[in-house]
C-alpha cells in the first residue's frame, strides 16, 4: 500500500479517517514511490483497526473478518506501540469480534461473501487461476481475449474522466482493469471481497501497480465525495444487497460522477454455468434489466439510468425497428450496460415512486423471472 491511498481510504464501520501508525507516517512518503507490505491502520474516531497484509490493506467489516488471524497478526505489529494504546485496541478488538456474529446474521448475503473469500479452498483444478497471471490475455482463448478487451474501450468513453481523475473498479478481481485504467493516467483504485485474485495481480503487474484494497462493496471503505467514477465490469452481479451499494457509489461520489455496470441480463441466473458455479463454490450469480438498475437508484439524486447498446446492422435493415427481439438479435455483445449519472444541483433527481407502483414493478419482475426459469427448463 502506498501512502497516497489514505486520501481516499476509510473505516468501514464508522466511515472516520485512518492513519498508518505502523509503519509511522510522514509527508515525504505521501506519494507513489513507497510501498508499505505489513502494517497497521486505525480509526482515530471509533477504535477499528485493520491490517496492511502483503501490500493489501484489508479493510472488511467486522462480521467478515478472520479475527483469530488478525489478532495474532495485531499482536506481532501492535508491540510497536505504547503499551496502553496496545492494550484499549486489543480489549476494543475482543468486543467488536463478539459483536460481529449479531452483524453477521443481520447481513442477508454473508454466506455468498464468505464464499466469494473462501473460494481459494474450493479449488480443485489447479490451473483455474491460471488466466490470472496474464490477465486478460488468454492464449488458450483468443476470442475471449477480444471480447474483454472489446467491451472494456466500448465501456470506458461512459465513463467521462479525465487525466488523474479517481475511479473505482468494483469489484477488481485479477485487476487488470484498474491496472490499465491507471496506465491511462487515471487515479484507478481496485476493490474486492477476495484477496486471492488481488495476490495474482499483484505477481503479474509487479511494482508499479494501482491501488488495491480488500473491502465489501456494501459497505464500501471510501470516503465521501472522492470518485469521478465507479467502473462495475462483470462484479455486480454477484452482490446480494445492490441498493445498499448504489447508495455507496452515490456517497463516494463527486457531483457530477458516472456509474457505468457492464453486466450479464436477467437470464443469467437460470444459465447452466452459473448454476454450476453457484452450487459448487457458494457464490451469487444474479443479473440484471434497466428496471432493475432504476430500483437499486430508487430514492438518490441521479439522472434515469441509461442503457446502452452496440449492434450490428446491415445496410438494408437501418429502417427496422429497434423492438427489444431486433436489439437481442443484433447485439455485438452479450453484456448489459448501464449508466447511472449523479447529476445533485441540477434537478435531476429521479421522480419518487409510489408504495404501490414498486409492489407492481416488484411482481411484474417476479413473474418475468419465473417464466424465463420456466422457459429455460423446457429449454434444457
Amino acid at each position: 500500500m502506498r501512502y497516497s491511498l489514505l486520501d481516499y481510504i476509510a473505516c468501514s464501520y464508522c466511515g472516520g479517517d485512518l492513519t498508518c501508525k505502523i509503519p509511522p507516517q510522514e509527508e515525504n512518503q505521501r506519494d507513489d514511490s513507497f510501498e508499505i507490505k505489513e502494517g497497521l491502520l486505525i480509526c482515530e474516531k471509533c477504535g477499528h483497526w485493520f491490517p496492511i497484509h502483503d501490500f493489501i490493506p484489508e479493510l472488511l467489516p467486522d462480521h467478515l473478518r478472520e479475527w483469530e488471524r488478525d489478532l495474532e497478526f495485531f499482536k506481532t505489529l501492535g508491540q510497536e506501540l505504547p503499551v496502553d494504546i496496545f492494550k484499549e485496541l486489543l480489549d476494543k478488538s475482543q468486543v467488536f469480534a463478539n459483536q460481529a456474529v449479531t452483524v453477521n446474521v443481520e447481513d442477508e448475503g454473508s454466506n455468498y461473501k464468505k464464499s466469494e473469500i473462501s473460494i481459494k479452498s474450493k479449488i480443485t483444478d489447479e490451473s483455474f487461476f491460471g488466466p490470472g497471471f496474464v490477465s486478460p490475455f488468454n492464449p488458450g482463448n483468443p476470442d475471449f481475449t477480444m471480447h474483454l478487451i472489446r467491451r472494456l474501450g466500448n465501456v470506458l468513453p461512459l465513463l467521462e474522466l479525465k487525466q488523474e481523475d479517481v475511479v473505482l473498479d468494483m469489484g477488481a478481481g485479477y485487476a487488470w482493469t484498474t491496472e490499465w485504467l491507471k496506465k491511462m493516467g487515471f487515479e484507478s483504485i481496485g476493490v474486492d471481497i477476495c484477496r486471492t485474485y488481488m495476490d495474482i495481480g499483484i505477481i503479474r503487474m509487479g511494482e508499479k501497480r494501482p491501488h488495491l484494497v480488500v473491502g465489501d462493496i456494501e459497505n464500501l471503505p471510501l470516503k465521501d465525495h472522492v470518485l469521478n467514477a465507479v467502473l462495475c465490469y462483470d462484479a455486480f452481479h454477484h452482490i446480494h444487497n445492490r441498493k445498499k451499494a448504489m447508495g455507496h457509489f452515490f456517497r463516494t461520489l463527486k457531483d457530477n460522477g458516472n456509474i457505468v455496470l457492464s453486466e450479464p441480463d436477467s437470464t443469467h441466473e437460470f444459465a447452466e454455468v452459473s448454476k454450476e458455479a453457484m452450487n459448487k463454490y457458494g457464490t451469487l450469480e444474479k443479473g440484471m434489466d434497466l428496471e432493475d438498475v432504476a430500483d437499486y437508484c430508487d430514492g438518490l439524486q441521479v439522472k434515469k439510468p441509461e442503457q446502452h447498446f452496440i449492434l450490428k446492422i446491415h445496410r438494408d435493415e437501418q429502417n427496422e425497428t429497434l423492438s427489444s427481439e431486433f436489439i437481442h438479435s443484433h447485439s455485438y455483445d452479450n453484456a448489459n450496460v448501464f449508466v447511472v449519472k449523479k447529476r445533485l444541483g441540477q434537478g435531476e433527481s429521479l421522480e419518487p415512486v409510489s408504495h404501490s407502483s414498486k409492489f407492481m414493478r416488484k411482481v411484474k419482475r417476479k413473474v418475468k423471472r419465473l417464466l424465463t426459469r420456466i422457459f429455460f427448463k423446457l429449454l434444457y
